[in-house]
Order: structure tokens, then sequence, then C-alpha cells
């Protein structure tokens, strides 16, 4: 369990406690984006108040009223993902590509039937509106900043403070420096801890942040169109999350740089820094260590959404949503194994695993509300310019269990964290047959930053759409998420990566209007 300062590193793609903490409140309190059809995905998800279109469901239902005819759709995407990790002074690059399934639905309207101005629409829908399906990778030689020297720390300070000095390990963390202490990393010496990796020599380390899982967020919705003037709509949303998380942590010893050798059967020499309890000379030297943290979340959730929008004129529409808070029920299922190798057999580790069996926990997040303001301007019918701005207040998340209060990530959630604000562009073009889109897309730090800076995600994007024989269409729409964030890997050690992201997904809907 890495015990690291969580508002540090939000973003932070793969570190985790046993403790569920504030990251998991604002990992699922957040949209992705941009998700939906290729059309509003075009269009920066700026569809607010321009609707007819199936991903309004998990937007703004209201924009479902502007259905004229019955809709179904189905969205696909590649998306390629590139990571850049800079730590000690080295950048390393990975990528990686994955299928995804954007969006699906069918949505039916009709006319009221004692006013054939007025219509009615429902519709269901699957939005997916995070997607989790990320590699980051870095490496480096480091003399400072080993895990072992992080759990070493550690273990001095709870001999310390606890007054029992080297009979302190049973009070050490179970899931990380007491599984150094029990691969023999770390053992006592002289009423302290020490360990068998020299922590002044230096090791190859290298770490994969690995991340796959999705929301996806299922709507049934009601629409309802008064003389095509106000436009009324209500979604139940119950989003289904899948999440799995793999920190994979090695340090290699490949310089050779911590040996022991005998002189004779009774005395040795050795290459420590400090100097080597001889009950340990049998070990020959520190050769590598895994460190490997895993676990997986799994649970439903249920909102509500609803909003209105108003034609103020013919070319003219405003509108709003409001997203009650997702109330989830999770259960994650976790464990962390250490394994030590000495050169006497670097080939049989010393493993430990924490919990042995897996772990298995079931709590509950609530997630804040979210409010939207939004606009649309249609020009001679030939185009529209729309624009949506939402806020969303990261401090009203909760955590709660039975028998827990989670007042440490509760009482963060309050501090750290503030009202993120989200603003969606977008324009489409039409000259029939064929459509052109573009957009852009800023979803804002949960600390208040906005456009720039760590943790806010710039998206750009650019669409085309053809109507084929006045029912059939095809949109495809390339959109390109940038964004970065600082990623600590320690505890006691001030030690820092810098991550940068980039996401670039080819988008593709097929849809049929009757």
């Amino acid at each position: 369990m890495f015990k690291i300062k969580a508002i540090l590193f939000f973003f932070f793609l793969g570190f985790y406690s046993f403790s569920q903490n504030d990251l998991d409140a604002v990992r699922y309190s957040q949209s992705g984006g941009v998700g939906g059809t290729a059309r509003s995905m075009a269009m920066g998800g700026a569809y607010g108040s321009v609707g007819a279109d199936l991903s309004c469901g998990a937007y703004n239902p209201a924009g479902l009223g502007l259905y004229r005819k019955s809709d179904f759709s189905f969205t696909g995407s590649m998306k390629i993902t590139n990571h850049q990790a800079e730590i000690y002074n080295k950048k390393t690059n990975s990528a990686q590509a994955n299928f995804a399934f954007n969006n699906f639905g069918i949505a039916l309207a009709w006319n009221a039937e004692n006013d054939p101005e007025s219509r009615n629409v429902v519709s269901f829908s699957n939005t997916q509106s995070q997607n989790f399906y990320a590699t980051t990778k870095m490496q480096g030689y480091t003399n400072t900043s080993s895990i072992a020297k992080d759990m070493l720390n550690l273990a001095n300070d709870i001999a310390i403070n606890s007054g029992l000095g080297s009979a302190s390990y049973k009070y050490l963390y179970s899931d990380y420096e007491g599984m150094a202490f029990n691969t023999f990393l770390l053992d006592t010496a002289d009423n302290k801890y020490f360990s068998f990796l020299d922590t002044k020599r230096a090791v190859n380390q290298s770490r994969e942040l690995a991340t796959t899982g999705r929301v996806n967020d299922i709507n049934i919705s009601y629409a309802y169109a008064y003389k095509d003037q106000f436009y009324f709509g209500l979604s139940l949303g119950l989003p289904r999350v899948k999440y799995t998380s793999t920190v994979t942590h090695k340090e290699f010893d490949d310089l050779d740089s911590m040996r022991v050798a005998f002189t004779s059967d009774t005395t040795f020499s050795d290459t420590y820094t400090e100097p080597l309890p001889a009950a340990y000379r049998d070990m020959l030297g520190f050769n590598n260590l895994t460190y490997t943290e895993y676990f997986s979340t799994t649970g439903t959730g249920i909102n509500l959404k609803f909003g209105g929008i108003a034609r103020l004129a013919d070319d003219f529409r405003v509108g709003f949503y409001f997203h009650t808070p997702t109330l989830y029920s999770l259960t994650d299922t976790y464990y962390n194994v250490l394994s030590t190798s000495f050169d006497y057999a670097p080939n049989s580790p010393q493993t430990a695993k924490v919990p042995d069996m897996g772990g298995y926990y079931s709590y509950k997040i609530t997630t804040p509300s979210r409010f939207s303001l939004n606009a649309a301007y249609v020009i001679k019918k030939m185009a529209v310019v729309a624009i949506d701005y939402e806020a969303v207040n990261y401090r009203n998340a909760k955590l709660k269990a039975e028998g827990n209060p989670f007042e440490t990530a509760n009482n963060a959630l309050k501090t750290y964290y503030k009202t993120g604000h989200n603003v969606r562009i977008g324009g489409e073009l039409n000259i029939k047959p064929v459509m052109i889109r573009a957009g852009y897309n800023m979803q804002g730090s949960p600390y208040g930053k906005v456009f720039f800076g760590d943790y806010v995600r710039n998206t750009l994007s650019f669409g085309a759409g053809v109507r084929i024989k006045e029912h059939f269409y095809l949109d495809a729409t390339l959109y390109s998420t940038a964004t970065s964030q600082a990623y600590y890997l320690f505890y006691t050690l001030d030690t820092q990566a810098k991550l940068k992201h980039r996401n670039t997904s080819l988008v593709v809907s097929a849809g049929v209007k009757f």
C-alpha cells in the first residue's frame, strides 16, 4: 500500500491503497470529457441546446424533444493512446490501441394525440462516459529513491514512535513495509531496521501503470416538445462501472554494485556502503525486487437527469440540465505482492502476498450533482453554433460504508477539491448532403484550474457526416485529447514523475431514421 499524499496526484493511473480514498470518489465523479455519437463528439459535446441526437439522454434529455422522426444508431471508435513519463531526467514513451463502443440507442417519436405541433419521445441509450484503458511506463537509474528506502523510512518511524525499536515489526503495515520485512528486504539490527538493498547504490528502477475498464451510462429517457417552442426531458441513469488498476514496480542491481564475496569460510568482504550484518552474508547481496499492487472495482449506480430548452426565436435556443448525485454501490477486490531475490538464488525469490487469498470490500460513493447552461444559434438552417457550460462541485463527493465513515477521505474532498468548470463549443455547416463539424471541449481540473495546467483536459475535434436517401446516415469524427499530471511514487520521498497523455480517436456512427 503506497501511503501517498493523495491530493498531489489526482489523475494517478494506478496507485491505490486498501483504504478507499478521495481518488476513488473523484474518478467516478468525472465524465470522460467527450462521449456519445460521432456527431455530438465532432461538436465537442456542445449539444445541450442542439438536440435531436441519441447522446442527449446522457446530458440534456430535453434535446430528445427536437426529434421529428424516430432514430436508431450505433457508434464505435478506435482509440490510440500515447503516454510519456519523465523521471530521473529520462523520458519513456508508450502507446496502445483499443476498440470502444461509444454509444448505441433508439429514440421513438410521435405526435401528441390532441396537438400535432407537440411531440412525445422515448429513448433508450448506452453511452460510454469514461474509458480507462491506459498503460504508462517509466524507467531510470537512481541511488536516492529506491522503494526500499521508502519502506525503511516508514519502518524506522514506527520503531521510534512506538518506542519498541526492533520489536515493532508486528506493527508494520502488512501490505507494504511489512512485506519487505517478511521477504528479508528489511530486517533489524542494533535495535533498528536496515535494508538489504543498499539505498545509496544505483538501481535500475521501472514502473508500469496499467488501467482498464469503463463507465457505461445507460439512460431510459422521456421528452416532450410543446408546440416546438419548449422542450422538457427526464432520464433515469443506470451507470455501470468496471475498473482495474495494476501497478508494477521493479528494481534491479544490474550493475552488480551490491556484492558479498567470501575470503575464507569465516570471513567475507562486501561492496555495501554501510556494514552488512554478518548473519546475512550467505545471501550474497541484493539482486532484484518486484512489487505489484492490484485492485479491481465493479458496481452500479443510479441517478436522474432532467433539463429544458426554450426556442426564444426561430434561430436561437437556450437550455439547461441538472444531474442529481449518482449513488454508486461498489465492490473492490485487491492484493499486494512483493518478491525479493538475492544473489545466492536469483531465480528463487522470497515472496509475500497480502491478503494471501486476496481482499474483498463493499462500499458506496455519492458523486456531486452537475449543472449546465447551454445555447445554440442556427444560421439560416445552413449552420449551427453551440456552447455549453457545466459546473461540478467535487467537494460534495462522499464515500461511506457500514461501520466506516471514511473521515480522512471525506475531509480531503472538502478541504482540497473545488468546483470544476467544463466548457464545450461546437459548430456544424450543412452543405447537403454533407455536413462539416468542429468542436472544442475543456474539462477543468477538480482543483479549480481551467484551460491550462495539470489535470485539465483539452480536446479538439473535427468530423463530417452524410445523409443517404433521407433515412440513412453515416458520421465520422477524429478527436484528440491532451492532459498532464504530476505523479508521486512514494510517501517519504519526494520522487516525482511528469506524465503527459494524448488520446486520439476515430469515431464512426451509423444510423437510420424512420
